[in-house]
Order: structure tokens, then C-alpha cells, then sequence
């Protein structure tokens, strides 16, 4: 039997509520009280709070039920310095009112607190200067990885996170062989968006989408292309818009491309810009569907409450922050050597915002 089965009390072990809070001492509770309360000794209390494997259950029971009588929170400063761990993770996204973003970085949240990790949250702006000074904070503040939705994946930023010499998790993003990184599969979510409307009968199809010097805006623009390829059409420079990232750009966008002479009679949008695809249409007086097919890339809660409701490419964004935070956490426990990369797959959500080309007015 391990150590833990031969330790002994002194009399009827103390772990009990009522027992732990009267011998509750004045001020903040330290590890000596826990152990004092449950009967065992302090190196116990460690691996107990640790999550150590070779603690007897009953002993493991005694500790938490002290622990959590004497409302005991363990330093983690002291813990961080002497593992040199302080279990945060920077977490650096784009854009917080996009609700794509938000859904990654409540999906990132909920794994971490499960794991016990913190985090710091900062927002790039899509700032280049503005992100490169929240990693180097994140660099100062010690944090034991980060996740990072970056504004570019180009060489100057892969060379930017190795100097950070910590665990990097890359979302819906992919730069450097070296670094884990998750994304959903905008090719295929695209593609797919276009075949639809291609079998509609569309074939002036326009995109609205975030710039190609991040890996969604090329997929995007990938699965496009392919799509129209497959029925002998060619994209239109005319009707493809990659410059912005924000409702405004959309609005201006759209208005620009709806108001061309030989309209597009169908448009696929970034779900972050839907908003502003619909303010163009509203503006131009064009109803949906009957003078326009629009899909979204992403369904967000907009598209499911407009009426009508917005056909929509579903991406699981909570999923993809979960799975980067894992992957995180199990980086930053030197659990894995080789590179990861996730692909989280689409779903496609048919509402009532397409219709048949030959009933477009």
C-alpha cells in the first residue's frame, strides 16, 4: 500500500463542516489549516489540491470537505513561481463584437475554467502595431500559452509568436509548421454555399468577405472559384469584395455591387457583415428573396431571426475555442511533441432567403 494508507490520526478525524468552521481560524485560511482540519498532513493537502493519482479516495474526500468548509483559495502566485506556471493563457481575438468571435472565445472559456486555467482576453482591432504589443504583454505578464486569432498570418507574425517561446494555439488561422492551430473548413462552407446557388440558377454571384491576407478570406475566395469552375463560369472581379472586416465595409460593399447596372442576382456574405449586406438592401429597396438570394457565412443570431431567416454555412466556433483550449492546456503540460491541426467540419442551415433564378425580378 502507498504512504497515504499508513498515515494516522490523532482521535475522530476532523473533516466534517461543522468541525472544520469552528476551528476556522480568524483571516484567510492556508494550507496548515486545511491540513490540520483534515487529520492529514500538509504534503497530503498538496498532492490532494494538485490533482495527484496516488491519493486514496477517502483521504482525497477528507481534504476537499475541509478545503472547501475553511473556504480555502490556494495562493496561486506562490504556486506560479515556485512551478514557474501561472496557469493563464492570452487569448487575443480581432474583433469582440463579431459574434463568430465571441462564440470561439466563450467556447475557449468554458475548457479553460474546466481545466483550472485563467485568462487574459484582448481585442487586435485587426491593429497589426495593437497586436503585437498584446503579445508582447501577454509575454511580460508570464502567461503559460496563448491562443490567438491573429489579424495576418504572414511570416513577420509566425516570427513575432516564436519569440514568445511559449505554447501557441493558432484559430482560423495556420502559419509555421511549429504551431497547433484549429479552423473550420471555410473551402468546403463556401463551396457549398455556391453550389447551392449555382443549382438555383444564379450565375452572377457576388462575395463579400474579409481580406485575403488572413486564411479565411483566401478559403473563402477558394471555395468560390471552385464552385463556379465546376459549371465552366469564371469569377468576376467585379463582383468580389475582400477589403474590410466590419458591417460598414459590407454596407458600402454591397450598396456598390447591387447598384451595378447588371446586378448580382445573389450574394454571399461573412456572417460578421451580414448586417451590412441588409442595410444595402434595404437602402437599394431590394427584397430578399424575391430580387435578391443571399447566403451567410456563419449563422449568427441574426440570420436566424431576420424574416425571412438568412440560409446560412453553421460553423461550430464554441467547438473550435474548446478544442484550441485543450489543445493548449495539453501543449503546456509537455503532453504532446508533434504538431496538431483541426479541421471543424460545417453544417448547412436551408432558410428562406434563396429562391429559384427564374423567380428573381
Amino acid at each position: 500500500m502507498g504512504g497515504e494508507g499508513r498515515e494516522k490520526t490523532s482521535g475522530k478525524p476532523r473533516g466534517t463542516s461543522r468541525e472544520a468552521r469552528r476551528d476556522k481560524p480568524p483571516g484567510r485560511a492556508t494550507i496548515s489549516d486545511v491540513a490540520r482540519n483534515a487529520g492529514v498532513s500538509i504534503g497530503t493537502v498538496s498532492r490532494v489540491l494538485n490533482k495527484a493519482r496516488n491519493v486514496q479516495p477517502a483521504l482525497q474526500r477528507r481534504v476537499l470537505d475541509a478545503a472547501a468548509a475553511l473556504d480555502y483559495q490556494p495562493d496561486s502566485l506562490a504556486q506560479g513561481m515556485r512551478s514557474k506556471k501561472t496557469h493563464v493563457i492570452g487569448v487575443i481575438v480581432p474583433n469582440f463584437q463579431n459574434p463568430l468571435s465571441s462564440a470561439a472565445v466563450t467556447g475557449v472559456e468554458e475548457e479553460l475554467t474546466r481545466q483550472g486555467y485563467t485568462f487574459f482576453l484582448a481585442n487586435s482591432r485587426y491593429d497589426r502595431e495593437r497586436e503585437i504589443s498584446t503579445l508582447n504583454e501577454f509575454a511580460r505578464r508570464r502567461v503559460d500559452g496563448v491562443i490567438a486569432i491573429l489579424a495576418r498570418d504572414d511570416a513577420a507574425t509566425a516570427e513575432q509568436l516564436r519569440r514568445l517561446s511559449v505554447p501557441v494555439v493558432l484559430l482560423e488561422r495556420e502559419i509555421g509548421a511549429e504551431f497547433d492551430a484549429v479552423r473550420t473548413d471555410q473551402i468546403a462552407g463556401t463551396y457549398r454555399a455556391a453550389r447551392y446557388l449555382l443549382a438555383l440558377g444564379h450565375r452572377r454571384i457576388a462575395l463579400v468577405t474579409v481580406p485575403p491576407n488572413n486564411m479565411s478570406g483566401r478559403h473563402r475566395f477558394q471555395g468560390y472559384a471552385n464552385a463556379l469552375a465546376d459549371v465552366g463560369e469564371s469569377v468576376r472581379d467585379e463582383l468580389v469584395h475582400m477589403g474590410g472586416y466590419t458591417s460598414e465595409y459590407a454596407l458600402d460593399a454591397a450598396y456598390a455591387v447591387l447598384s451595378m447596372r447588371e446586378r448580382p442576382t445573389a450574394l454571399i456574405v461573412s456572417g460578421g457583415m451580414l448586417a451590412g449586406v441588409l442595410d444595402a438592401a434595404r437602402q437599394l429597396n431590394l427584397t430578399i428573396p424575391d430580387q435578391l438570394s443571399l447566403v451567410s457565412l456563419g449563422d449568427t443570431e441574426l440570420a436566424a431571426l431576420m424574416r425571412p431567416g438568412i440560409t446560412a454555412i453553421r460553423y461550430d466556433w464554441a467547438e473550435s475555442g474548446r478544442l484550441a483550449a485543450r489543445l493548449a492546456v495539453s501543449r503546456i503540460g509537455g503532453n504532446r511533441v508533434e504538431t496538431e491541426r483541426f479541421v471543424v467540419p460545417y453544417e448547412f442551415i436551408r432558410r428562406e432567403s434563396c429562391v429559384e433564378l427564374a423567380a428573381v425580378g
